[in-house]
């Protein structure tokens, strides 16, 4: 059985994305972070700005995972509901502008081993935010504190 080599990629913060009420950090992940282009950001962006998910009123922190693979991207947009548990929806990009990806089975694919690095950096960052009083300065020190690096 022929194995197919996964080389790294890399995680590079990209500032705090606002959408209403909701502050999302942003990370885009590729092989190449210069692959992502300010057009298809642009893109996902207005993707999330009319979710269905209607983050425009609600009071919520979390990440946004910009995931270049091969031609496409994947877009996590994760939010904590102010809760210990992470809430996602997935978008996907096959035809130029994303669109739902709808995993609709009871087995399904969560992150790749790229984006587990930065949902880990995530988890921890947030675990110590539950530990807070979660006064708006705890919310502004978990959103600046970012993941940066090789995964």
């Amino acid at each position: 059985m022929e194995t197919t080599a996964y080389p790294s990629k890399y995680a590079s913060p990209k500032g705090i994305f606002t959408v209403g009420k909701t502050r999302f950090k942003w990370y885009d992940l590729a092989k190449d972070p210069a692959e992502v282009s300010s057009e298809d950001i642009h893109h996902a962006k207005v993707c999330i700005e009319n979710a269905q998910e209607n983050f425009q009123n609600i009071d919520d922190l979390g990440f946004v995972i910009m995931h270049r693979c091969g031609e496409n991207y994947l877009l996590l947009v994760c939010t904590w509901r102010s809760e210990n548990e992470l809430w996602e929806s997935v978008y996907y990009n096959g035809s130029g502008n994303f669109e739902v990806w709808d995993r609709n089975k009871t087995h399904l694919p969560t992150y790749c081993v790229w984006e587990m690095g930065i949902v880990y950096h995530e988890s921890q960052a947030w675990k110590k935010h539950l530990g807070t009083a979660r006064y708006e300065s705890h919310k502004v020190e978990y959103l600046n504190n970012f993941f940066e690096g090789e995964v």
